[in-house]
């Protein structure tokens, strides 16, 4: 079991479909669901991929099947993605907590049988690259050189093959981790957690209002676990070999995560403040591993 693999998981536009489809119109059978999303008519096999990404998120626990064997979106998304009025983004989100949800990840280094671990270790050891520096536009030539270089036994395996590289720039940037860019300047895929940041830290501070900047980036990590401090982030840069891959020092957040609060504070959504009162200080770290601004406090933005 996986997500990676494309031709056998499923594509992101067809999820988006039958998640919309469902809870905008309720429990049915599986068949039907995917005759109004997918019907046979199209041709090309199309409704074979529709299948497949069905029982792939079905495995998953986004949809579940009642006695009658009937499918529906499972009862605490079906609520929260009505609200929402089921647009892109909230499938996004829902996806997301469902595919990085310990359930998922019990088997996290296994090659079988991981449900979704597969797409957990990869974002981890993504986000832990220098962003700015690893914009990589091939899997041969850039991607599995440096994961290879990196993992501490042969055993450590951060991306299989080149299906695998495929299938993670699709979800990771349905999933809000980043996005491929073409041109001279930016071609590759860039690493950004901007989006996947976004909902969770307005979450946080419109409940909270102003916390320090550890105790934000904690919770942060306990609902977006791959990133700085999250249990799988800290899983996968256990496995990196230190003289190949630099850890951020104790008082520097990682370029990935420092991109998405730089980019949410220049937004409006958050502020980042720094006050003289404070013990503790984190730096967020740019290009060419120079410190951009420090901060103690982060609170909620005008443009929230």
């Amino acid at each position: 079991m996986s997500i990676l693999n494309r031709p056998s998981d499923g594509l992101v536009s067809v999820l988006v479909a039958l998640v919309r489809t469902s809870v905008m119109l309720g429990t049915m059978s599986k068949n039907k669901l995917l005759d109004i999303c997918s019907p046979k008519s199209l041709g090309d096999g199309r409704q074979d991929m529709a299948t497949k990404t069905l029982n792939r998120w079905i495995e998953l626990g986004l949809f579940t099947l009642t006695e009658k064997d009937e499918v529906k979106v499972a009862e605490d998304y079906r609520l929260r993605l009505r609200k929402a009025h089921v647009t892109a983004g909230a499938v996004a989100e829902t996806a997301r907590e469902t595919v990085l949800s310990r359930v998922n990840n019990k088997n996290f280094w296994s090659d079988e049988e991981n449900r979704s671990a597969d797409f957990s270790r990869a974002v981890s050891w993504m986000l832990a690259q220098d962003v700015h520096q690893f914009i990589p536009t091939s899997y041969t030539n850039q991607v599995e050189p440096k994961a290879l270089e990196q993992a501490s036994s042969a055993e450590v395996i951060l991306f299989q093959n080149d299906t695998r590289w495929a299938g993670y720039v699709s979800w990771a940037t349905f999933l809000g981790f980043g996005r491929f860019e073409s041109g001279k300047a930016s071609g590759g895929y860039i690493t950004d957690p901007t989006p996947a940041v976004l909902g969770v830290a307005k979450a946080l501070l419109l409940k909270e209002k102003d916390l320090p900047i550890r105790e934000f980036l904690d919770r942060l990590s306990e609902s977006v676990p791959v990133l700085d401090g999250g249990e799988y982030r800290q899983e996968v840069e256990g496995k990196l070999r230190p003289e190949k891959w630099k850890a951020p020092s104790s008082i520097d957040v990682s370029t990935s995560l420092s991109r998405a609060l730089l980019r949410l504070s220049a937004q409006g959504v958050l502020r980042l403040e720094k006050r003289s009162d404070s013990d503790t200080q984190l730096r967020l770290i740019g290009r060419g591993e120079r410190p951009v601004q420090s901060v103690t406090h982060v609170q909620i933005g005008d443009e929230t």
